[in-house]
């Protein structure tokens, strides 16, 4: 069996900007499709180029079920694969510990649930497919949107579209970082995911934030995650514009975590959360993009992000342009890179 590449597989490219390391990885492929194997090789030439912090990586316990550990699946392999994805947003994991339960899904789907314990340490549970191949799951969302949410911690019920949308955000740009999907890929998911929240019958009219509390009565998730993506968009491209590599949505992530991750005693809001992310980055972004969330009917509104990112959106639906400035700043952010 023989190892191709893409040619400058596996080259790390860094960039330095406030919060740490912005990485990207090309896609590797063994015998053409992705696997485990490549995408390790590929990880492995990043932090050989570009180590993380000693204490960057999380201590993991990993707890699978018995009716997964007959699999040939390398399932630790794909989890340390997720954990390394997230610490793309700064350089290191924002928590020292987390737990991963994975269950035996009993649908078709690669993963069919995935759902995070707010506990000491945080817990992630995926419910997946015993016969998951290592392709099936490495471009599976889920983990990465799992992983995400421990950026920062629960927003509360009411505050649903905090929490859900900024994992919802990351979830595409995360597979991107570690060369699992290319940034245009990623940008294209995002913007179908975009287009299911405006597609989403439940709770159209409503005001986010009237709609967030009843998201699991209403069962309106896809409009109420996705216009909370949107949100993360809005406030992630006007940092970034506003002072160049100086600040971004990662790099305030990423200072969060160095101040603010704490044990889950201490309970959050949206609010309280833009606050304190406002406090270390730019206030009056955070706060102007919160009243218009608090404000606004719930889909998914880009704002100034729309023309500088080339999104377009009316009756025919959600469509990226092609204008070369706006693919450099989508790229940017896919990779977690600084605007050009």
């Amino acid at each position: 069996m023989s190892l191709t590449c893409r040619p400058c597989c596996c080259s790390a490219l860094s960039r330095a900007r406030a919060g740490g390391l912005a990485f990207r990885c090309l896609t590797s492929r063994w015998q053409g499709d992705w696997s485990i194997a490549g995408a390790v090789l590929c990880l492995l030439a990043v932090l050989v180029a570009f180590p993380l912090r000693a204490d960057s990586r999380p201590e993991l316990d990993l707890d699978i079920a018995p009716e997964l550990q007959g699999s040939e699946t390398d399932w630790r392999a794909w989890v340390d694969h997720a954990v390394t994805a997230v610490e793309s947003v700064g350089g290191r994991f924002p928590v020292p510990r987390v737990k991963v339960v994975l269950y035996a899904g009993q649908g078709e789907s690669t993963i069919d649930h995935g759902w995070v314990r707010r506990k000491s340490p945080p817990e992630i549970h995926l419910r997946v497919a015993p016969d998951a191949s290592d392709t099936e799951l490495l471009d599976a969302w889920h983990a990465y949107h799992e992983f995400a949410h421990l950026l920062l911690p629960f927003a509360g019920n009411r505050d649903i579209w905090f929490s859900e949308g900024m994992a919802s955000y990351y979830q595409y740009f995360l597979q991107a970082r570690v060369g699992v999907i290319d940034a245009d890929e990623a940008w294209h998911r995002l913007v179908a995911g975009f287009q299911r929240g405006f597609d989403d019958p439940a709770g159209e009219g409503e005001r986010l934030a009237e709609l967030s509390p009843r998201m699991w009565r209403q069962r309106a998730f896809r409009r109420v995650y996705w216009s909370g993506a949107a949100f993360f968009l809005r406030v992630d491209h006007r940092l970034r514009a506003a002072t160049g590599q100086q600040h971004s949505l990662d790099s305030t992530l990423a200072a969060f975590a160095r101040c603010c991750i704490e044990d889950g005693s201490q309970r959050w809001t949206a609010q309280s959360l833009i606050n304190r992310l406002g406090e270390l980055s730019l206030p009056e972004v955070w706060a102007e993009e919160y009243q218009r969330v608090m404000q606004s009917t719930a889909y998914p509104h880009f704002g100034d992000a729309a023309t500088a990112l080339g999104l377009e959106a009316d009756h025919r639906g959600v469509r990226l342009t092609d204008d070369p400035a706006s693919l450099r700043r989508r790229r940017a952010i896919a990779l977690g890179e600084a605007y050009p």
